[in-house]
């Protein structure tokens, strides 16, 4: 019998951002398009590439579940350089084309809503999540994704309400005794090797690692070795299929 048949799978738990989509390129987009949307109100003594540059400041500063980024931004630039605009207005304008943006372009990567839709639907396995960021932030996610209907209502564990974050191990020994299933029976697949790898395999989950081609930890290395690592969700299902004897 295979090493990664000596227990059997029981549950997989799913990263979110730069795993099930691309949170860069969305990012990166949606920044743009807002504050390009500030910028066309007109009258602002400030471009739009001098906007994104601060933002990006901003997010580097304050982290990227700082809920009033665009505020900061403003902040940062005197009420003249505005163009008679009330500061209310110009984050407004850029918080609507942002959401705008998620409307619009927020779609999960190729065959991860299909791969989960058949893993649901045709596999004993508990599908849950693992993610790091505000609750409501994540689970919007999930929605506008199209996936939610493919996991287990019980198995989503978001970071901020639980109290617990990445890369801490509790979270993910919080997930599998919430569920009811041992960490050496679950499998964790993520994307970042020292947020998501390291504290899977220090628990004893199986880690299979994402490296989806422009995510910003796709050339980083790990420094625990993954058990499986995969580039995209069909190669993940032919993990499960050739390791775990899990087909679909």
């Amino acid at each position: 019998m295979p090493p990664a048949m000596a227990r059997p799978l029981r549950a997989v738990f799913f990263d979110v951002d730069d795993t099930l989509y691309s949170t860069t390129g969305f990012a990166s987009g949606a920044r743009r398009r807002a504050v390009e949307a500030m910028a066309a109100l007109g009258g602002l003594r400030v471009t739009a590439d001098e906007l994104l540059a601060e933002l990006r400041e901003v997010i580097a500063e304050f982290g990227s579940n700082h809920d009033a980024h665009f505020d900061r931004l403003l902040r940062r630039f005197p009420e003249d350089a505005l163009g008679g605009h009330s500061r209310s207005v110009v984050v407004a304008a850029g918080v609507a084309a942002y959401h705008d943006t998620k409307q619009e372009g927020l779609e999960p990567f190729p065959g991860v809503r299909e791969g989960l839709r058949a893993l649901h639907g045709g596999t004993p396995l508990v599908l849950g999540v693992i993610t790091e960021g505000l609750a409501v932030k994540q689970a919007e996610k999930l929605l506008r994704l199209g996936v939610y209907p493919y996991l287990d209502r019980s198995a989503i564990f978001i970071s901020d309400p639980i109290g617990i974050s990445k890369p801490n191990p509790k979270l993910w020994l919080r997930a599998c005794t919430a569920i009811g299933v041992p960490p050496a029976e679950a499998m964790y697949v993520g994307d970042n090797p020292v947020n998501d790898v390291v504290p899977a395999r220090k628990v004893g989950m199986r880690a299979v690692r994402m490296r989806s081609p422009g995510g910003k930890c796709a050339a980083a290395d790990s420094p625990v070795p993954p058990d499986h690592e995969v580039a995209n969700f069909t190669e993940f299902l032919e993990v499960l299929r050739r390791e775990y004897g899990i087909a679909v």
